[in-house]
């Protein structure tokens, strides 16, 4: 698992009832189109309301991103590559 903690731009579906549903983000000049959805819920850390998802894109490769509640900006949380490399 890697922590990254970056602010990320995500693109969503907005959902009937008010929610949204991460779509794709970007993260080092590149996009990652998420490909399927897992857990999500919200939580409170350091005093922020927050909506966390964990998704996968390609890969595959497994992503928590988070959304401010009150401010709607986008962090990327860590992610779970799909294999590890010795160096």
């Amino acid at each position: 698992m890697e922590f990254i903690n970056e602010t990320v731009n995500v693109e969503v579906y907005a959902r009937p009832e008010g929610t949204v549903r991460p779509l794709a983000f970007r993260w080092q000049e590149r996009r990652f189109e998420i490909e399927s959805w897992g857990r999500e819920g919200t939580r409170t850390q350091d005093g922020r309301d927050l909506r966390c998802y964990l998704v996968q894109t390609a890969g595959p490769q497994t992503w928590e991103l988070c959304r401010n509640l009150e401010t709607g900006q986008w962090t990327l949380v860590r992610r779970w590559p799909s294999h590890y490399q010795v160096v």
